[in-house]
């Protein structure tokens, strides 16, 4: 390509969603620079207008930044979702050899999830490391327990023009109510899924922590409403739990 084409400001906001892209967790401005080589006064602009078009979230509160949800439109995490399924995969077939119930690993991609594993008891442990399904985040426990350890700004920006799509009656229908529901998720540690996106279908999940509390991913049951039931409630949620734990010190802390 002829140089006389390329745009200075806009191959260094490209090399910074780069080197964001790459990191599942947030980073300050200052590593950014250094990363990238550029100027701290020439980062700290780019960041600003790519914040402000949403392609990158600024974490206000630790002033930290990540991928936007915007960024999202052009591609997957499916290399990190694999890396974390790769090194989870022991965790999670344990999960379920213990309770027989389906056991579900994903990450956040804009207003979806992306599923990377769902093992079962009766799962062959080589035939399921490619599954992807996506589902809209306010209406699953896995989506609702990632969204309630991001920023309140994120989840703002992220729903900011979004249309709730009522997968049953009883899926959440606007922010407000999302929100509501999502302080609730945090103080009590994990979300539950009413039958909000299939009828009879039922889920607990608890989100994947890095060191700043911020969920990079989550983990659930699911099952019918029989199997799910309240009384085993705690011992599910101290489980998954658990599991999360293992997969932060296996992810973040090695």
């Amino acid at each position: 390509m002829e140089d006389k084409y390329i745009n200075k400001s806009l191959e260094k906001s490209f090399k910074i969603l780069e080197i964001l892209s790459q990191s599942i967790f947030p980073l300050k401005a200052s590593l950014i620079s250094r990363k990238s080589c550029m100027s701290r006064t020439t980062t700290f602009r780019l960041l600003s207008v790519l914040n402000k078009l949403g392609y990158i979230h600024k974490n206000t509160s630790t002033n930290t930044y990540t991928i936007g949800h915007k960024a999202f439109q052009f591609g997957e995490i499916s290399d990190y979702l694999q890396s974390i399924s790769d090194e989870a995969k022991d965790i999670l077939e344990e999960l379920s050899k213990q309770t027989g119930l389906i056991t579900y690993l994903a990450m956040l991609e804009g207003p979806q999830i992306v599923h990377s594993d769902k093992i079962s008891s009766q799962t062959d442990s080589g035939n399921f490391r490619t599954f992807r399904m996506r589902l809209d985040a306010h209406c699953c426990a896995l989506g609702k327990v990632i969204l309630a350890y991001r920023p309140d700004n994120e989840i703002s920006l992220i729903y900011k023009s979004y249309n709730f799509y009522p997968h049953t009656t009883n899926t959440i229908n606007n922010i407000n109510s999302l929100k509501k529901e999502l302080n609730l998720i945090k103080k009590q540690g994990y979300a539950l899924n009413h039958g909000e996106t299939f009828e009879n279908v039922y889920g607990i999940g608890v989100a994947i922590l890095d060191n700043e509390k911020r969920s990079f991913a989550g983990l659930s049951f699911s099952g019918s409403k029989n199997l799910m039931s309240p009384k085993e409630l705690p011992l599910f949620v101290k489980l998954l739990q658990s599991a999360s734990i293992k997969i932060t010190n296996l992810i973040v802390n090695k």
